[in-house]
């Protein structure tokens, strides 16, 4: 069989069962699964040779959904529709007049599984025109992750009266928060890279926390001073803390110099951490190691 055209595409066909489906003066076959297919007679050909037209098609259906699982595995996203023109004549030909999937891999594949489809045993002349329609449920949840992520990723910078970039954050329910202050040639990037560093740090700075209620209020703030290298690693200088128990000064010096931050991040910055709260845990029982 002749391809014609190149394909940038999917297809995801499960167990489809085929109906047919008469018009005015029209024979059509829909077929659906994870992907509807709709088969519409072209020039010379009636619901009987369709629906041999059809078979054919099916019969590739299991390599096909191969090539769409593979590659949804790793792009969830892609979904879409690919319109075709399917000739019987000459061999058999398929054209792709339209898809709008853009996926090279499912391109390489898709055509792979179309160009063994047989049309030998349908008597030429004959043609039909298909439509593929691709949608999964990852699809959506996909684009709504991504725009959630585009939205949390936007960091608020502002200046302060020493004309330094600052940016603030925290967790949602007011434990544990911090304020950057980009110092020496920091720009409103690096303040925005380190703000988003600090937050995916989040749960470090609420164990922190934890750490210095055992026996006090873990209410206080600390201030640190960081230097990242290009290499997301930060050296860390502790310049002061009003947290009452050291242990919470120094579970954030400890474990931020493991943390690491985007190469975006490199500089010097100013970051003071402040816990909310007053209450007090209970004491770590006799023997039990302390970080």
């Amino acid at each position: 069989m002749k391809l014609v055209g190149g394909i940038a595409a999917l297809l995801l066909l499960t167990n489809t069962a085929v109906a047919q489906e008469l018009g005015q003066g029209q024979a059509r076959i829909s077929a659906r699964s994870d992907v509807r297919v709709a088969l519409q007679s072209g020039p010379a050909t009636n619901s009987a040779k369709l629906s041999r037209i059809g078979e054919a098609i099916t019969r590739q259906i299991g390599e096909i959904r191969t090539c769409y699982r593979d590659v949804v595995r790793q792009r969830p996203e892609v979904q879409g529709t690919m319109r075709l023109t399917i000739s019987v004549d000459g061999g058999g030909s398929v054209e792709v007049r339209e898809d709008t999937l853009n996926d090279a891999a499912l391109s390489r594949c898709t055509l792979r599984a179309l160009a063994a489809v047989d049309f030998e045993g349908i008597r030429p002349p004959g043609a039909a025109f298909a439509v593929l329609t691709y949608t999964n449920e990852a699809a959506a949840g996909v684009a709504e992750t991504r725009a959630r992520r585009e939205v949390e990723d936007r960091v608020s910078v502002t200046q302060n009266a020493d004309g330094h970039y600052v940016a603030s954050g925290g967790n949602a329910t007011g434990e544990v928060a911090f304020e950057v202050e980009g110092l020496g040639r920091a720009d409103e990037a690096q303040v925005a890279a380190m703000q988003r560093g600090l937050r995916a740090a989040i749960p470090i700075l609420l164990d922190c926390r934890r750490k210095a209620a055992r026996r006090d209020s873990p209410a206080g703030e600390t201030e640190m001073v960081f230097a990242v290298s290009r290499q997301g690693r930060a050296t860390i200088r502790v310049r002061g803390s009003t947290v009452a128990h050291p242990r919470g000064a120094r579970c954030l010096s400890r474990f931020l110099r493991r943390h690491r931050f985007e190469a975006e991040a490199a500089g010097r910055n100013r970051v003071t951490v402040t816990f909310t709260g007053d209450e007090a845990m209970p004491v770590r029982p006799e023997g039990e190691e302390e970080d």
